[in-house]
């Protein structure tokens, strides 16, 4: 599994990855995300490769508000989940941001009706900070932000 900077090259690769109907409300849009990342400073992207096929995507950032550096946004493509990818996904992710950002903490803010993702993210070691609440783009959100001591 590797993690690739989105570029030209496979930018439609990203965009048509989609998540499952029921999911589209726990994670943005990989064409919003990704306009974001052109647009706003300190936003990374990378897709997520499992033997040269794109099977998932990221984004992290340093947010000022926390202050740390947040996996702001994680998915998995639909006809991928269910076969271990998010799980080892994020295991090797966190040694990617490790290795790269050399950050001590990793930030997540899992949406509280996302049942299978926030039971992973408990399983591999993040800890409950406080839930919040906000709303975006018309939709109100209720998510609980988590950390890991790297």
């Amino acid at each position: 599994m590797e993690f690739r900077e989105i570029d030209k090259r496979n930018y439609m690769d990203c965009i048509l990855l989609k998540v499952k109907k029921e999911q589209e409300n726990f994670v943005a849009d990989n064409a919003r995300s990704l306009l974001e990342a052109i647009y706003e400073e300190g936003i990374y992207v990378r897709g997520i490769y499992d033997n040269n096929i794109m099977v998932g995507f990221v984004l992290f950032d340093y947010d000022p508000n926390i202050p740390g550096w947040s996996m702001s946004r994680f998915m998995i493509g639909e006809k991928y989940q269910g076969k271990g990818y998010g799980k080892k996904a994020v295991l090797e992710f966190i040694k990617y941001f490790k290795e790269t950002i050399k950050a001590d903490k990793l930030y997540i803010s899992v949406e509280l009706d996302n049942k299978v993702a926030y039971q992973m993210y408990l399983s591999l070691g993040f800890k409950e900070l406080q839930k919040i609440s906000y709303t975006f783009d018309n939709k109100t959100f209720n998510e609980m932000q988590m950390v890991l001591d790297i």
